[in-house]
């Protein structure tokens, strides 16, 4: 008879390490390596390690770098990771990020000091929920793992979401079914908090009065159930320079609008005067309506939804410059060569997994400038190699910094044709 058994974990050991660096995801590394997270450069510890990774059970000596963290649940959430490092020693090491990537990828450059884009608050947030038993379970997921830590707050949203979390821990409460996992998108928007909610299951219509009684009663703009809009109060719009945009429920926007903003301005100094710009992987429009002010703007991007806001957003302008929208995969069908003849200007700011094959056709065209923008240091200099070895000329880096006390950095650099 065949048997199913469960893999099982490496058996624990309790060791005393030393940390002696930081690595790109937030956790300390000893010799081995081992991987701890909440220890600092030089601190020493008894650590119980079960593999590559270790748990601190007693720290022997102290950083002077270590700070008390404002947090609470910091320990535990996944949504920080280094509240307990002293600013400047951070932002060192988050600068280091982009410089090592760069350096790995035999690239050399002036790479400007970390930019802190924090702002407001991180915009987007996605809280899931539970049951235990009787107990509701609401919160974030556990760093390292899959279970929900509990959180009452998040002193690093912004400050709409910050308001709304008893609320939304209500709503967790109403519409979490029995079995299976309730997940809620919130996001800041200019017009409001839009609040999307998703869960295995039918969407009944006390779902949908229950969502519609609750967005009423907290002024929400808009909740959707599943993508689909239950109640609508107020559109709930982003603003890209002169034009107005409504993400789709759920939609992707960069972290913080501080954020947002610093990479718009960077993005826009390097293109303007262009006579014809693309835009790729355009999402909603967050550069490419701004450059449509003083230019005529291609936007491609592969995921119909986003696009349609950015189409809606473009007619809904007045004073742009034509705005033509293209939906397509740029990862299985990037811009040839001579598709790429018309644009004196690029920008491209792809998912984590880099633009690689698109990088490449760019590196064979000849296009004046590129753009390029990216939440993965190790991509962007893949990327940045491709086209250096092309012909292009890279001016500065500027690392973003928009999920502080974590190893998320935002970089932005513009490649010029030599």
């Amino acid at each position: 008879m065949n048997r199913r058994h469960a893999k099982k974990s490496p058996p624990a050991a309790e060791v005393e390490l030393e940390a002696e660096s930081v690595g790109a995801r937030g956790d300390a590394i000893a010799q081995g390596p081992v991987y701890v997270p909440g220890l600092l450069p030089g601190e020493r510890a008894i650590v119980e390690v079960r593999g590559e990774r270790g748990r601190v059970k007693e720290i022997l000596s102290e950083s002077p770098e270590r700070v008390r963290p404002f947090c609470p649940i910091h320990e535990r959430c996944g949504g920080c990771s280094l509240q307990h490092w002293a600013a400047d020693a951070y932002r060192t090491w988050k600068r280091e990020l982009v410089v090592t990537a760069l350096r790995r990828e035999g690239v050399s450059g002036h790479v400007a000091p970390l930019l802190h884009a924090h702002g407001q608050g991180r915009r987007r947030a996605t809280l899931h929920a539970k049951r235990s038993g009787s107990d509701l379970v609401f919160g974030y997921t556990m760093r390292a793992g899959h279970a929900i830590v509990d959180a009452k707050d998040c002193p690093v949203a912004h400050g709409l979401i910050r308001k709304s979390f008893p609320a939304l821990r209500n709503l967790a409460d109403r519409l979490t079914p029995d079995r299976g996992q309730l997940d809620i998108a919130v996001t800041a928007t200019d017009g409001g908090l839009d609040v999307s909610c998703a869960w295995p299951g039918e969407i009944t219509l006390d779902h949908r009065l229950t969502a519609a009684e609750l967005a009423a009663k907290e002024g929400w703009a808009r909740i959707s159930l599943k993508a689909e809009p239950a109640a609508e109060r107020t559109r709930p719009y982003v603003q890209f320079g002169r034009a107005r945009v409504v993400p789709p429920p759920g939609g992707f926007l960069q972290a913080t609008k501080a954020g947002e903003e610093a990479l718009a301005e960077r993005a826009m100094k390097a293109v303007r005067g262009a006579k014809r710009i693309a835009d790729l992987y355009a999402g909603c429009g967050a550069f490419a309506l701004r450059a449509a002010e003083f230019a005529p703007v291609l936007a491609v991007e592969g995921d119909p939804a986003p696009l349609a806001a950015l189409r809606h957003g473009a007619d809904h302008t007045q004073g742009l410059k034509p705005v033509e929208t293209r939906h397509r995969d740029l990862a299985l069908e990037p811009m040839s060569v001579k598709e790429l003849e018309p644009f004196d200007a690029v920008i491209m700011d792809p998912p984590r997994t880099g633009a690689k094959t698109q990088a490449e056709r760019l590196a064979d065209s000849r296009v004046p400038v590129v753009v390029s923008i990216s939440c993965n240091p190790a991509t962007f200099a893949r990327d940045a190699a491709i086209l250096i070895e092309g012909g292009y000329e890279m001016d500065t880096v500027t690392p973003v910094d928009q999920f502080a006390w974590t190893g998320h950095v935002e970089t932005i650099a513009a490649f010029r044709r030599r």
